[in-house]
């Protein structure tokens, strides 16, 4: 996938005046790409119009309009676009109450390195993701990259496809559903 350059984002004057059409356009493309994998664990799967949508919400609500700021914030969000053959994910903890937030973070310290993906049993690669680094790891926000070999990226549209999170203090699993793994698939085609 291409990453996205200056040309591509709607400084937040433009953006505003198409803020509620763009929204609902990425709100509607999040549906499948939005995996729960239990009650505490949310992955939303990137491309480069979710990405598109986060740089540009940045943009309007620091109301950054220089050029340069927002080449900035652009090169920092391209790390969330996926490369040829990966999956890229941003994890978020979903716990509402602050109090139990501050407990449950350092409890899930390292979460991010506990997720798994599987295409028909076989294992993706997890690489570690350098663009967003995260301060001993405790934040409620990670993001994560899958590397799918080429007998994987095949199989991802018809095969099974699980995403597991084996840490200490959480566990669940998932099977993606038909339209969750075409939705996905698109990704690796270069759609």
């Amino acid at each position: 996938m291409e990453p996205l350059t200056l040309a591509d984002i709607r400084p937040p004057a433009t953006y505003e005046s198409v803020r509620a059409e763009a929204r609902r356009q990425v709100i509607e493309l999040k549906q499948e790409r939005r995996i729960a994998v239990g009650d505490q664990v949310t992955l939303v799967f990137e491309n480069r119009d979710t990405v598109r949508g986060v740089v540009e919400e940045v943009l309007r609500a620091e109301r950054i309009e220089a050029p340069d700021r927002i080449a900035e914030e652009v090169e920092t969000f391209n790390a969330l676009i996926p490369g040829e053959g990966e999956l890229t994910a941003t994890l978020y903890l979903e716990i509402t109450d602050p109090a139990e937030m501050m407990v449950r973070r350092e409890e899930l310290r390292g979460i991010d390195a506990a997720v798994t993906m599987r295409v028909d049993g076989v294992e993706v690669e997890l690489l570690g993701d350098p663009g967003f680094a995260q301060e001993a790891r405790t934040g409620s926000v990670h993001h994560l990259r899958f590397r799918l070999t080429p007998a994987q990226r095949d199989a991802f549209a018809r095969g099974e496809v699980t995403i597991n999170v084996d840490h200490p203090g959480y566990g669940a699993a998932i099977t993606l559903t038909e339209a969750q793994r075409a939705a996905l698939a698109t990704d690796l085609t270069g759609g």
